[in-house]
């Protein structure tokens, strides 16, 4: 690609793909709002079997992915080629499950040949289309309508602007069955054990530290001690605890180095108590992985020390960003 010009018309088809897009995900907020979205939602929910989705062609392939979401948060959801269910596959379908069924012109033929069968035994059907004078949106108990307006691509020809819109549609049905459900983190964890993911939701606190080391010290000693701890245990800080072994305070390196910088050749022999942070954020033993990433790193300044305490608020070791890394290599 040589040509400037060519390049610059590349990249202008691509941003405009980008805004369509999203304009288009934009739109859906009314049809998230509106009766048939919550009726949609209500027919998941109640569902007693299995959720079948049913497409051709690149709607088909966004079916698998909105199958594969609702099961991973779960919602039992399985995709079937409307091929394949006109040729023997419908016989997985059963009364009680759901359909949803997928098709942008609402007129796919082997989309709109499944609803005799699913009317017939009674499969309540859920449409994902864009136009609602269609085949399929009229035989549907409920149709879900995409307003996708054209599509991105150039030549206004491959399917672009309608997929998103219809895998946006499906994150945010299967995003409302995780909260109608109180599906939890340690719900989705059962189901994904595998992978980075699967390990954060189920690796716990005791998974990741040491408990030998534990470096400990009572509010009146000194802070020259805390130099010794520090330089003994080297990992990054040292646990406070009151004359009952419940932790008050946590000292770290850099809590260190900025007394000993405004500091007198006394300091080190002052109580730890004066210098320490008091009530500092603690992680439980038994806190999972992810939940203690999130605590050290979704606040305005990033925590890489932490202490961590039993049920009874004792301390029984420290953890550092860099524990939780290690873990997982």
């Amino acid at each position: 690609m040589n040509d400037p010009d060519l390049v610059k018309r590349a990249i202008a088809s691509a941003v405009k793909v980008a805004v369509e897009e999203s304009e288009a995900v934009g739109r859906l907020e009314s049809v998230i709002r509106s009766q048939p979205f919550s009726d949609a939602l209500a027919l998941c929910f109640d569902c007693k079997g299995i959720i079948y989705i049913l497409g051709m062609g690149k709607s088909g392939l966004v079916g698998q992915k909105i199958a594969a979401t609702l099961t991973s948060a779960g919602t039992p959801s399985v995709y079937i080629h409307a091929g394949d269910a006109l040729h023997g596959d419908l016989g997985a379908i059963r009364p009680g499950d759901v359909a949803i069924l997928i098709s942008k012109s609402g007129q796919t033929k082997e989309v709109v040949q499944l609803i005799g069968f699913l009317n017939d035994q009674k499969n309540p059907i859920i449409a994902i289309t864009n136009d609602e004078n269609s085949s399929l949106a009229k035989a549907a108990r409920v149709a879900l309508l995409l307003h996708v307006k054209s599509e991105a691509c150039p030549m206004n020809l491959a399917p672009m602007t309608s997929t998103t819109a219809m895998l946006a549609l499906g994150d945010a049905l299967a995003a409302a069955l995780i909260v109608a459900k109180n599906f939890r983190p340690e719900n989705f964890a059962r189901f994904h054990p595998g992978g980075k993911l699967g390990w954060m939701l189920t690796a716990k606190v005791s998974d990741m530290i040491d408990q030998t080391k534990n470096p400990t010290l009572k509010e009146k000693d000194t802070l020259r001690n805390a130099v010794v701890k520090l330089v003994e245990y080297r990992i990054g800080g040292v646990n406070i605890v009151d004359e009952g072994g419940r932790l008050t305070g946590l000292m770290t390196d850099g809590d260190l180095k900025r007394i000993m910088v405004d500091s007198d050749g006394e300091t080190l022999d002052k109580p730890v108590a004066e210098y320490m942070t008091r009530n500092p954020i603690t992680a439980n033993i038994e806190a999972s992985a992810a939940e203690t990433v999130d605590l050290m790193e979704n606040r305005k300044s990033q925590i890489y020390v932490l202490p961590v305490v039993d049920k009874d608020h004792r301390p029984v070791g420290i953890l550092r960003l860099h524990d939780i890394i290690r873990s997982h290599m």
